[in-house]
Order: C-alpha cells, then sequence, then structure tokens
C-alpha cells in the first residue's frame, strides 16, 4: 500500500499554519496554464524547508510517480503567508495531501545561514545550529522564508 494520500486542490483551500507538517504535498499556480508540486521536508524555526519538484502540470493533479527530482535546491518557505493567511496578491497555495512514514533525503548537505561577523551560523533542514566563519557563510543561502513572487522568479529563471 502507498503511503502517499491525496485529496486535490478543492478540499481544502486554506490550510492553518500548525497543520502544516513534513510530508505535506502543495501545489500552487505557476501561472495561467501551469501548476508546481512540492512537498514540506521539515519544520524550522522561521518557516519550513520545502523541495519543489521538477514537474508542472495544467491541471492540480499529481501522482506518487511525478514526486522524484527537485526543481531547485530544497528553499525556506513563507508557510504562514502561502497557506494561512495568503497575504501576496495572485498567490495561491494548496495543501493537496501528504506521504505518511515521511523522511526526507539528499538533505545531508543542505543548510541555510544567518548572522553577520562572529556571530555567523549554519542550520540543517531540522533546525540543528553551528557556529561558522562569515566567509564560509557566503557558501549557503541566506535563512530567509520565500514568497510566492519569490519562488516563482526562481523557478522562471531556471
Amino acid at each position: 500500500m502507498s503511503d502517499f494520500k491525496f485529496w486535490g486542490w478543492d478540499k481544502k483551500p486554506r490550510t492553518m499554519l500548525r497543520f502544516v507538517k513534513p510530508g505535506d504535498i502543495f501545489c500552487f499556480r505557476l501561472d495561467e496554464n501551469r501548476y508546481c508540486f512540492g512537498r514540506v521536508i521539515s519544520k524550522i524555526f522561521t518557516g519550513h524547508v520545502a523541495e519543489i519538484f521538477d514537474f508542472t502540470s495544467d491541471i492540480p493533479k499529481v501522482m506518487e510517480a511525478n514526486i522524484a527530482k527537485r526543481a531547485i535546491p530544497p528553499i525556506v518557505i513563507d508557510t504562514y503567508s502561502l497557506f494561512d493567511k495568503k497575504i501576496e496578491k495572485g498567490s495561491d497555495w494548496r495543501i493537496i495531501g501528504h506521504q505518511e512514514n515521511y523522511t526526507p533525503d539528499n538533505v545531508d548537505n543542505v543548510f541555510f545561514v544567518y548572522g553577520v561577523g562572529n556571530s555567523c551560523k549554519k542550520v540543517d533542514v531540522f533546525d540543528n545550529e553551528y557556529s561558522i566563519s562569515e566567509k564560509d557563510a557566503e557558501n549557503f543561502p541566506r535563512l530567509t522564508p520565500h514568497g510566492d513572487y519569490q519562488i516563482k522568479s526562481l523557478l522562471n529563471n531556471m
């Protein structure tokens, strides 16, 4: 039996922040003709780390076979504005399924950084924090939650 459960686009137009969890499969409108899909990897103190799949569709429906390759490296998303409050105009992100017993893979070398000078820290996808030099911090993305516009820009510039 599959660990994937899909309930579709229309079941939950909004998901409150406290109910977003690792393994949730989400969908969002990339443009008028395409939907993108992703999965919540983990919760960290600034939001959630998510992966966006290298799969688009003209309908908001995905199958397990389409959930494989990432379009971009894991990214911190602003879960509150994307799923709960839907703050950005034109943004429509929805949880459309869940993978039970989800364990992230290929995330051992995924880090985000914050701080300046001697106070730089790198954080992994499980919210573990490590001290790091400012020079080494230049090698990692900033620990900044991304909204709808930023994520769509990243995907459109690939």
